[in-house]
């Protein structure tokens, strides 16, 4: 299967590795002697295709990114809470001494995340006034799109090595020709 760019590779990748394989409703029919459906013969990747190239995608985030860009792939695509710790301590070291509160650094990340929570009620996690709240969303955002664009950087270099990118997608040439 081919992605128009890292971002919708990791997008379908954690989708993918997120849905069963096996539906409830199909194991009745798995009884039955057609199972016509299994076998890919149409050039169609199967469940299990589809899970192997996802786990494959992301095993190759595990091999070529860094802890911290690791770390933001989970949280931003996966939606884990184990990649919460690295970076909420990354964004505390950017926001300087005297920014200690973790809870607050956390909902900035969950914030950028695409959690739905104003300004107001950063300020009030973080016991600050509105203009430091958004001087301090501000700057977690800043670093947070700079991880952002180093990892989808690297990403978007080793899958075209490994030919995983559609070429026709990202080329602006050869958009303007179809």
């Amino acid at each position: 299967m081919k992605f128009r760019n890292p971002e919708h590779a990791l997008r379908w990748a954690y989708e993918t590795t997120n849905r069963p394989i096996v539906k409830i409703s199909s194991v009745n029919a798995m009884r039955g002697p057609d199972r016509e459906g299994e076998t890919g013969a149409d050039g169609e990747l199967t469940a299990y295709d589809r899970h192997a190239q996802a786990v494959l995608i992301l095993g190759l985030c595990e091999r070529v990114l860094s802890a911290l860009h690791l770390a933001y792939v989970t949280v931003q695509y996966g939606r884990e809470a184990s990649g919460f710790d690295l970076l909420a301590r990354h964004l505390a070291a950017n926001f300087g001494t005297g920014m200690h509160s973790r809870r607050g650094i956390e909902l900035i990340i969950r914030t950028y995340c695409g959690q739905k929570s104003g300004l107001r009620e950063i300020r009030k996690t973080l016991s600050c006034g509105m203009l430091k709240a958004a001087s301090l969303r501000n700057r977690g955002y800043d670093a947070l799109d700079m991880i952002h664009n180093q990892a989808m950087d690297i990403l978007q270099r080793e899958m075209e090595a490994r030919d995983m990118l559609d070429s026709a997608a990202h080329s602006p040439a050869m958009g303007e020709m179809s």
